[in-house]
């Protein structure tokens, strides 16, 4: 798989990705005023990661709405995609607490770059999230 030119392209290596740790796995799911791409379960823990291929900075604002509902955020984007972005911006980052999941394009392996930290925005202890049947999960 080389490269990547669709954002659904990332999905499938990064939702195998979590299921292997344990995790359900679930897509589109409403949390603020955006949609993450993909929204991972387990336990008591809610991990939201929005998918790029471009436009990183958008994705900083959208993980920043999600870790109003979930307990740690990333974005994932293509292994080549990740030099530009770690050199601008792994600052931003870390200093927000984002973590930064990379796909490889040749094999499509995920590897967190960087750790997420605990979000302390998330607004109390059970959150609402609406999947695109309208499906309420309490956690």
């Amino acid at each position: 798989m080389y490269p990547f030119y669709l954002e659904l392209e990332l999905f499938k290596p990064v939702c195998d990705y979590f299921k292997k740790k344990g995790y359900k796995v679930r897509r589109e799911i409403k949390i603020g005023f955006h949609r993450a791409d993909l929204v991972a379960f387990k336990n008591d823990e809610v991990l939201a990661v929005e998918l790029k291929l471009r436009d990183w900075k958008k994705a900083i604002i959208q993980t920043k709405n999600y870790q109003l509902g979930s307990d740690y955020v990333y974005i994932a984007v293509p292994l080549l995609k990740s030099y530009n972005i770690l050199r601008k911006a792994e600052h931003i980052f870390k200093k927000e607490g984002i973590g930064l999941l990379v796909v490889n394009e040749k094999n499509s392996n995920v590897s967190v770059i960087i750790k997420p930290k605990q979000s302390t925005k998330k607004i109390g202890g059970n959150v609402i999230i609406k999947d695109k049947t309208k499906k309420k999960f309490f956690y």
